[in-house]
């Protein structure tokens, strides 16, 4: 016993000399125990940041424009159902409405028994099979657009529900986004991916993931209206306002979701003309006075009456005790506060003083009192329009010398060298050169919007002639009507189809409709179909018919009424359809009775 606790004494002192005489090999060992640990909380920090993120995955929610519309609404004896793209009906029409958030998706809210006392539905979501889903949250609906730049009707990847009076916020697939705390919900006008949301009588904003830009804190909130090619609606910031005992006040907040200027304004309006992005010019009115702010600093002090923007020359009008100015974007004085009026004409400032007509550049100097009172750049400021003192249209050239006399009463660009004139009441095209490339014979004579082509229309006849780029005729129709559809133009009147591309020139429906493999053709006054090849399909015996749609659907008419063939030309439905279309747009025996919310019926009376 005795040797034995010897032992174990020289053993413990042996130990405690290793630990004196190798104090660097103790400190390693604490060393590598605490590496360890924070190795451990590393990995476990990282293991907690991969599950987040891969919990998260698919459930952000995207602002998603759909272009495949695979679902639609039909409407039949005042009630709504549902069907796909080959005109199977998937519900039955038993609903008083039904939202289609999403066409592209099989998800589907029916609405019915309405409450007058709470002006709401009773309301279930239904998929392709009619088998409720979502059935976990109560009054779930679409949120409609606000005229936002996506075309779809409705939010497209969020929802909304009631609970206890309140309003939360579901994605597409059904997962909460937010708890149900809001007394409203809505898209915020022309601003994607915003929502405008309220407590009490306060507004706020949150965008479709649930996150909070702007706390639930004011009586209004609107976006500024800004919109550029570039960001679309993404640059445009926020007028909000509160209620005090003088009335509304106004405040600014940025697009990032800064305040930007306090509620102390009566009112505010951004120059959206002006196209930066990175700067923000309002007029802001205090006490009824109005002043010029950029990104939140004084320009222009509060001390007008009015303050008028010119988008030509980015210069402004000022009026103060009734008489006007003009002023540039960094307050430079350009013409004093004393004439009567302004007017912004082209590259020209008219000024009146004591019945007198002043005529001024942009840099304020005067003019000669025989020359132009308006000179509009045109054509990539290729050409000026001009008007003279007496009122009286012509064209000059960049450098200002005459190319159509001061001749006309009335005169715009249509494009490329060609103009558009009026004359004794009537109008034409000119070119350059002032020779007439259309006759100045028609009533009306149009350039067709986003196109290189002319409609001259003649009222007392109402036939209308087509131009091309070239200012040649290529189509002549009676009650002509013009659809833009994409890349090429639809010309149709009553018992004709044609189609151009957007330079004028006439195409085959071959080159239009490249997938299709039947088409619409007349031949002796009658109407059927053909393959690519020209071989007779369905026989000519319509007054009218036209080409397959994306959906596989074609429409033909006989005795005033319409009937559908499928692609390979068969017969959907005889004609039983006295519609007032002149193109109608079938899915199977469906036919469109509104393109906004996609809305077909087969009711033999057309739904006006």
């Amino acid at each position: 016993m005795g040797r034995k606790a010897n032992f174990n004494n020289e053993r413990n002192e042996d130990l405690r000399k290793t630990l004196r005489d190798n104090p660097n090999k103790r400190q390693g060992n604490r060393i590598n125990v605490k590496s360890i640990i924070i190795g451990v909380i590393i990995i476990i920090a990282i293991v907690a940041i991969i599950i987040a993120i891969y919990s998260n995955i698919g459930k952000k929610v995207s602002i998603e424009e759909v272009t495949e519309y695979d679902y639609f609404i039909t409407s039949i004896d005042g009630k709504s159902g549902v069907i796909d793209k080959q005109g199977n009906i998937l519900i039955d029409p038993e609903y008083d409405y039904i939202q289609i958030p999403n066409p592209s998706k099989p998800i589907f809210i029916c609405l019915y028994d309405y409450n007058s006392d709470t002006r709401d539905y009773s309301s279930k979501v239904l998929n392709e099979k009619g088998e409720e889903i979502y059935t976990s949250y109560n009054s779930i609906q679409a949120i409609p657009n606000n005229n936002t730049s996506i075309q779809n009707s409705y939010q497209t990847g969020i929802l909304k529900y009631k609970q206890d009076g309140k309003y939360g916020l579901l994605n597409i697939n059904g997962r909460k986004i937010t708890d149900a705390i809001y007394d409203s919900i809505d898209t915020l006008e022309y601003k994607d991916g915003i929502l405008k949301v309220s407590q009490g009588d306060k507004y706020g904003l949150i965008d479709v993931n649930g996150d909070e830009i702007v706390k639930p804190e004011y009586n209004s909130i609107s976006t500024d209206g800004y919109y550029s090619q570039d960001t679309k609606y993404d640059s445009a910031g926020y007028i909000i306002s509160v209620k005090t005992d003088e009335g509304y006040r106004y405040g600014y907040i940025n697009s990032e979701g800064k305040q930007v200027l306090d509620t102390m304004y009566t009112n505010l309006k951004r120059i959206t003309e002006i196209k930066e992005d990175e700067n923000v010019y309002l007029i802001a009115y205090k006490n009824g006075l109005a002043g010029l702010l950029r990104n939140g600093q004084t320009i222009i002090d509060n001390d007008y009456e009015n303050i008028e923007y010119d988008s030509t020359n980015n210069i402004l009008s000022l009026q103060k005790n009734a008489k006007q100015g003009v002023y540039d974007l960094s307050g430079n004085m350009i013409l004093p506060i004393q004439y009567d009026s302004i007017e912004f004409m082209g590259i020209y400032i008219n000024a009146i003083q004591n019945g007198e007509r002043l005529v001024f550049d942009i840099s304020g100097t005067i003019q000669d009192s025989n020359g132009y009172k308006s000179m509009q750049p045109v054509g990539d400021n290729k050409y000026y329009i001009t008007i003279d003192r007496n009122n009286n249209y012509g064209v000059l050239d960049a450098n200002k010398n005459i190319l159509i006399p001061s001749e006309y009463s009335y005169i715009e660009y249509a494009f490329d060298k060609y103009f558009i004139v009026s004359q004794n009441e009537l109008s034409g095209v000119l070119n350059d050169t002032a020779t007439p490339v259309i006759p100045i014979q028609y009533n009306v004579v149009q350039n067709i919007n986003g196109t290189n082509i002319i409609q001259a229309i003649n009222s007392e006849t109402n036939i209308s002639d087509i131009y091309n780029r070239n200012l040649e005729k290529v189509i002549t129709q009676e009650n002509t009507h013009i659809y833009i559809k994409g890349d090429y133009i639809e010309v149709s009147c009553e018992n004709n189809i044609q189609y151009t591309d957007l330079d004028g020139n006439v195409k085959d429906a071959t080159e239009i409709f490249p997938n299709n493999t039947i088409y619409a053709k007349q031949q002796d006054g009658k109407w059927g179909y053909v393959d690519k090849n020209g071989n007779t399909v369905v026989d000519y015996i319509y007054d009218l018919t036209t080409n397959i749609n994306e959906y596989g659907f074609g429409a033909v008419k006989q005795n005033g009424k319409w009937g559908v063939v499928n692609s390979s030309g068969n017969v959907i439905k005889e004609p039983t359809y006295e519609l007032t279309d002149i193109e109608p747009n079938f899915i199977g025996e469906y036919y469109e009775v509104s393109n906004i919310y996609q809305i077909y019926t087969n009711e033999i009376t057309n739904m006006e």
